[in-house]
């Protein structure tokens, strides 16, 4: 996708015209996600996630469904309309550009993403560095006087904009959002405000604008000096510290800006939970890096892979950083040849760039527009987004093309030879069938696959709806959804039946897709099921152990080994007692290992979040009880059974817990009255197991 997008522009966007009309392109269809996230905002429009409701915070997040990327792309928008806006020959575009920074402004605060808050007067001040004097004040007051505007009427617009999201986001799943109407006057006082808003922001533009020319005769004899682009950002830099210090450091902000946002900005710091998780997945996929250094995982590899190097029990299907999930999917070798094109391009675009720049180009959207998302993009997955990565790498290919007359490699002129022009177009065509036949494929085997789970609403006979199932498959036999619904169904035929040839068939099935998806959870948990119902105990605790090998932070494969262990250790115990005891001792094992994860997750910082669930559950506390009291260690038994006491009886594993829990105290000549009548009065059965389980051991 990336290559499509780069060389479709590195080739078609050569011209002056064509440029113009990629510029265009771009900004209606980013000025259209801005409108379309505002038109959610004021209630006139329900889209799912357009408006998350997170941390108490309603935050704006259009199209893109995560508030975080869409402020990453909101800040590339609004530096480039800010640069447009001042640069643009024609006054009606630079008018439009200047009139749409309000409501980019807005948007942009209504994400509440603090990464790209911090970001934002970074990369201005970088920009302003490849700008002429004139336009560099320019920029920077079309930027302050927007950003003045916005935030004058940040305050009811924010008030007005909760409002409305309380009222007409659904409450629950599966409800009916409450839209506001065309008239609703609530949701026109905001639309009225953000006008004025622009207009007064255009108004000043313009005239900032108009200014220009004047300022670029006052300023011309300083452009002759070398430090001249520095002294502007570098007194910005300086400006901007001090603001910020009289803004948080004296509370001004708190009487200026929503108290939503300005808790929010006031938070930023290296300690908070965000920046804390975000390196916790940098390192862990160092870690990744570490056992696959050359070409890494593959696509997908950071999901599929993540949870078995995680330091703690996070659930993140994204590295947050294009970076480090680059180098997770493609090794160092993929990321060192991402990394030497992408800056390969800036570097080539700016050297030449620079010998124009008293021209003030307008191509240098481009370099904003990639520039600024690939630095957000270090810390989070913007480029995980289709629409994201494809303008970043349609803006690359236009930086490539913009010189790409002035640059040469002699050496490789003897390509243009007859015999050889034709063959990147032969080789491309021969993938282009190849892929042409896969992409049939699969959508030959989703269309089969609708079909099956159509069937099986409509609850057609198994050996009806099988059919266009196993056609799936046979179309696309490494898809790991149309394998488990199989496996899933063989299993409900074998509770039917108790025909042990569909246990087999499974057991084929998973072993095959296992092949291609190691990594699947509902795959190793099916492969344990099916051992289980085959009678094949020792297969299926060995793939319960690869399930903890692979999620070590997921409780649920623990409980399972561990009560498989103590179980198969009773089963065997008369036949074979060493084995039964080397079965307690590894459940005993996975206890050690599960206590020493939890004091990992207590030297946690306080500000980090741990993620799943990770403790001592009441089915652990059973079969833990059940090994101890297996190795005469009652009062251990007693211990960790003890808490099982409160709950509710009415659980059939609850009751094994008490049972063993009570027989520990029979053994160490105490008893509990009270829990032994509330055991019985559950379930008369649990009397004789008592005793049963008393006299045998």
């Amino acid at each position: 996708l990336y290559t499509v997008f780069f060389l479709a522009a590195l080739t078609l966007v050569s011209t002056k015209a064509t440029r113009l009309a990629a510029e265009g392109v771009l900004y209606l269809s980013g000025y259209a996600i801005v409108g379309f996230g505002l038109l959610n905002a004021m209630g006139q429009f329900y889209s799912k996630d357009a408006i998350w409701f997170t941390s108490g915070t309603y935050r704006l997040s259009s199209v893109f469904q995560y508030s975080n990327t869409y402020a990453g792309f909101l800040l590339a928008l609004l530096l480039c309309a800010a640069f447009s806006a001042v640069n643009s020959k024609l006054r009606i575009v630079s008018w439009l550009h200047a009139f749409m920074l309000v409501p980019v402004w807005i948007s942009f605060l209504l994400t509440y993403s603090r990464g790209a808050l911090v970001l934002m007067p970074i990369l201005a001040l970088v920009i302003l560095v490849f700008l002429r004097l004139d336009r560099q004040i320019a920029y920077a007051g079309a930027l302050l006087v927007s950003a003045v505007a916005s935030f004058i009427i940040l305050n009811p617009f924010t008030d007005r904009y909760v409002e409305i999201a309380e009222s007409v986001l659904p409450k629950f799943d599966g409800d009916s959002a409450d839209l506001r109407s065309a008239w609703d006057w609530t949701s026109w006082k905001n639309w009225l405000l953000l006008l004025a808003a622009s207009a007064v922001s255009a108004l000043l533009t313009g005239a900032i604008r108009a200014a220009r020319p004047w300022l670029e005769r006052r300023l011309m004899r300083w452009e002759n000096y070398s430090f001249a682009s520095l002294a502007l950002p570098a007194a910005g830099a300086v400006l901007g510290a001090l603001a910020l210090w009289i803004l948080f450091g004296t509370k001004l902000a708190e009487n200026l800006l929503p108290q939503s946002i300005s808790e929010r900005i006031a938070n930023i710091n290296f300690r908070q939970h965000s920046v804390l998780e975000r390196m916790t997945f940098y390192r862990d996929g160092l870690k990744v890096a570490a056992d696959y250094p050359l070409l890494g995982t593959g696509g997908g590899g950071w999901s599929a892979v993540y949870e078995q190097y995680q330091n703690n029990p996070y659930v993140s299907r994204q590295a947050h950083s294009f970076l480090v999930q680059t180098l997770v999917e493609v090794g160092w070798i993929g990321l060192l040849f991402a990394v030497v094109l992408m800056l390969g391009v800036f570097l080539y675009y700016l050297w030449h760039y620079w010998k124009e720049r008293a021209g003030q180009p307008g191509h240098l959207v481009f370099f904003i527009l990639a520039f600024t998302i690939l630095a957000h993009s270090l810390i989070d997955f913007d480029m995980s987004f289709v629409y994201i990565g494809a303008l970043v790498f349609f803006a690359l290919g236009i930086m490539a093309g913009t010189y790409k007359n002035q640059g040469s490699l002699a050496r490789l002129s003897a390509l243009n030879a007859a015999r050889w022009r034709f063959a990147y177009p032969a080789f491309l065509a021969v993938m282009t069938l190849v892929l042409i036949v896969q992409v049939y494929q699969e959508f030959a085997a989703s269309h089969y696959f609708s079909q099956a789970l159509h069937m099986a609403k409509e609850k057609r006979p198994f050996e009806e709806a099988i059919v266009p199932l196993d056609q799936a498959i046979a179309m696309s036999p490494k898809h790991p959804a149309y394998a488990i619904m199989k496996i899933n169904w063989l299993h409900q035929a074998y509770a039917q039946t108790n025909d042990r040839a569909f246990l087999e068939q499974a057991k084929t099935l998973i072993k095959e897709i296992k092949t291609s998806e190691p990594y699947e959870r509902q795959i190793i948990l099916e492969q344990y099921r099916n051992y289980k119902d085959l009678g094949e105990y020792i297969e299926s605790m060995d793939t319960l152990e690869e399930g903890i090998a692979k999620f070590p932070w997921d409780i649920k494969f623990y409980e399972a080994a561990v009560m498989e262990y103590a179980v198969n250790a009773d089963g065997i115990h008369k036949a074979d007692s060493d084995t039964a005891q080397a079965y307690r001792n590894r459940g005993l094992e996975l206890y050690a290992e599960i206590l020493r994860r939890m004091d990992l997750l207590e030297s946690l910082p306080e500000e980090q979040f741990q993620g799943r669930n990770f403790e001592i559950t009441p089915f652990l506390r059973q079969a833990i009880g059940q090994i101890y009291y297996a190795q005469q260690q009652y009062a251990e038994a007693m211990d960790i059974l003890q808490p099982l006491a409160g709950n509710d009886l009415g659980d059939p594993y609850n009751r094994i817990g008490i049972r063993y829990y009570l027989a520990s105290l029979h053994k160490m000549g105490r008893s509990d009255e009270d829990l032994m009548k509330r055991l019985i009065e559950s379930d008369i059965n649990e009397k004789a197991a008592l005793d049963a389980l008393i006299e045998t051991n």
